[in-house]
């Protein structure tokens, strides 16, 4: 029985871990697709420069305005890396939460089944215990009545 309480602890302690490892990956996930929204704006955000970019030089443009268009390209280029530098990073992060989980997963279950099999086991023992006094309960009436036949006999 005190196994079986520390079972019960150790699954409680167990499954509390494996809710962390679920809203870790949770947020890991939210975290992921947070970044991945930036990066969808920031290239949709180049985008529509280019496009005005392109607009402004059907008409003609300066070499300074060029220029300066060329230089906050190159800017929205290495702000377009860092960011899919930043989803790259939290794809890794989140892929190991998973697999944190997964192991935390498995750890419950393990806990799960051998308490199963503790349970199991002592049923089986209680069972044991029961037919073995209902037989003893059969031998002893057998005898009585044995002994009951043999008197009214010798009577």
């Amino acid at each position: 029985m005190k196994e079986d309480n520390q079972l019960h602890i150790l699954k409680k302690i167990e499954t509390d871990k494996e809710q962390q490892a679920i809203t870790a990956m949770q947020s890991a996930q939210s975290y992921l697709q947070a970044n991945q929204a930036k990066l969808k704006e920031v290239q949709s955000y180049k985008l529509d420069y280019l496009k005005k970019m392109q607009s402004r030089g059907v008409n003609g443009i300066g070499g300074a305005s060029y220029q300066h268009y060329q230089r906050f390209i190159v800017q929205l280029d290495q702000g377009i890396a860092a960011q899919m530098n930043v989803v790259d990073i939290a794809k890794q992060v989140l892929e190991q939460r998973k697999q944190e989980w997964f192991v935390q997963k498995n750890k419950v279950k393990a806990v799960d089944t051998l308490l199963t099999q503790k349970a199991k086991a002592r049923q089986q023992r209680i069972d044991k215990y029961e037919q073995n006094q209902s037989d003893e309960f059969a031998s002893q009436q057998y005898i009585r009545r044995q002994m009951a036949n043999k008197m009214a006999i010798n009577s």
